[in-house]
């Protein structure tokens, strides 16, 4: 298992039918069609779902676990049980999704979803930094809803192993 994909925050609160539109105004049907696509280039074990989830008294605007915002989008293929929770921007400091990419010997992480912010890019940092694993953001299955955040990010991860994708498959 060398490339694996990360379907990050692709649940309800975000691409869902009953989300805030106004906060989640982009078209959430194209990106699930998107991500669909990058998800059937990949054998099932290599993909994995990432669910941002708020946990304890600081939970923030985050999904509330076993919420049906927390839910994956119902229109999302769902092709394997690889589905990690992570309540911290990367998702790295879930410690059990950390240690499976580090003994399976990833090489490269595909990204796609809905960054937040600078949830992507976090975890982006700590592949290249501190896994020495490569990445790939596959900006055409990817939103990104604080792009000045992001890009900030963006910016200092392009003077590392991050490839940014812009055609789909």
């Amino acid at each position: 298992m060398e490339n694996v994909l990360f379907v990050v925050n692709m649940q309800d609160m975000y691409v869902g039918r009953t989300r805030n539109k106004e906060k989640y105004s982009f078209n959430a049907d194209d990106l699930i069609e998107k991500v669909n696509k990058s998800i059937l280039a990949y054998q099932a074990d290599e993909v994995f779902y990432i669910k941002s989830i708020g946990k304890g008294l600081f939970k923030g605007s985050l999904p509330k676990q076993g919420s049906n915002d927390s839910e994956l989008a119902t229109y999302m293929k769902i092709v394997s049980k690889n589905i990690y929770e992570k309540n911290k921007p990367d998702c790295f400091t879930n410690d059990v999704l950390h240690d499976f990419v580090r003994a399976r010997g990833v090489k490269q992480i595909e990204f796609v979803g809905v960054d937040t912010g600078e949830e992507i890019g976090r975890s982006a940092m700590t592949a290249t930094e501190d896994m020495s694993i490569n990445v790939v953001f596959n900006e055409m299955a990817l939103i990104t809803m604080d792009p000045e955040k992001a890009g900030k990010i963006r910016e200092k991860l392009r003077r590392s192993k991050v490839t940014f994708k812009q055609d789909l498959i």
